[in-house]
């Protein structure tokens, strides 16, 4: 899973929104049952679930859902840690429980920048962001010094304090070509030491063949970005400079379970507040989720 990227391309004329080919954003979308999703995305959305099935892997949905059962009890942990400032990498298109409604539920003035490269997603953050505490910013991750240096993600993180750094479900659509582990390494470089590594990632540790297929399915059906499956060496390299935290590597459904609060919906708030609320899909009793990901949080050393 080598293969170098395809060379980055303009916005077509006649497809400014990429309806042409599946999009990462737009499949997780519909996957967290969204609704900012074209016929493409769906078709490609489905795809996975019949491939996942053929592999004896855990359906999109559910691995959807169960990421943003992580994001919350990651985010919960931060901010029992004192952070008060989020950088959402590759964040995606707003959903239920995104992180500064989950993070002002328990700070309200916490901070949150949101970076994708995708114009929709940025717009659509955008249009929901109703706090000088919260942006989203249309940039490459790929690029650190830019993000880094943007006057708005300056104007509201405060590069003085410690800050949640956050790649989640990310780093695995990166190529080795675009050298992920530089990209961490430049995030890391610009924060102070207490500021906090959250990430998830695919790995191909226990289920080499049926990551090969997924990283080829993405392949196939021309996606705009791959999956990227990587061994448990290669994940651990993203903490370099930063010490694990407990309970270390591990699966998402092993990490701190102690932190579960199913997205933390509460019946006593208003009608017009952000729905965090998710459907859970039956899973079933095996163990085909098994080492499908991993995932963990490090402290800047």
């Amino acid at each position: 899973m080598t293969t170098p990227p395809p060379a980055a391309s303009e916005p077509e004329a006649d497809d400014p929104v990429g309806m042409r080919y599946p999009n990462m954003a737009r499949i997780w979308n519909y996957h967290l049952q969204g609704k900012d999703n074209f016929e493409i995305d769906r078709r490609a959305a489905e795809a996975v679930n019949v491939r996942m099935r053929e592999i004896g892997a855990p359906s999109a949905a559910e691995t959807a859902v169960e990421t943003r059962h992580l994001l919350q009890r990651m985010v919960d942990y931060m901010l029992g840690r004192g952070i008060r400032q989020f950088l959402d990498l590759g964040s995606g298109l707003p959903n239920m429980a995104n992180t500064h409604q989950i993070a002002h539920r328990v700070a309200s003035g916490a901070r949150v920048v949101y970076v994708d490269i995708d114009p929709m997603v940025s717009a659509h953050a955008a249009a929901l962001m109703g706090s000088s505490d919260v942006t989203a910013l249309h940039a490459d991750l790929r690029e650190p010094e830019a993000v880094l240096g943007n006057s708005q993600v300056r104007d509201v993180l405060d590069f003085g304090q410690p800050i949640g750094i956050m790649f989640i479900s990310m780093l695995h659509c990166l190529w080795e070509e675009e050298d992920p582990w530089g990209v961490v390494r430049q995030f890391h470089d610009a924060v102070v030491p207490g500021s906090h590594l959250a990430l998830s990632h695919m790995t191909n540790e226990a289920h080499p063949q049926g990551a090969q297929a997924l990283f080829q399915m993405t392949q196939d059906l021309h996606w705009n970005t791959p999956l990227i499956s990587r061994g448990r060496t290669d994940i651990m390299r993203f903490f370099d400079g930063f010490t694990l935290v407990e309970p270390g590597l591990v699966t998402p459904a092993q990490w701190r379970t102690d932190l579960d609060n199913p997205l933390r919906t509460r019946a006593e708030e208003a009608a017009d507040a952000p729905a965090l609320k998710l459907v859970v899909p039956e899973r079933s009793g095996d163990d085909r989720g098994a080492a499908w990901h991993l995932c963990g949080i490090g402290i800047k050393n």
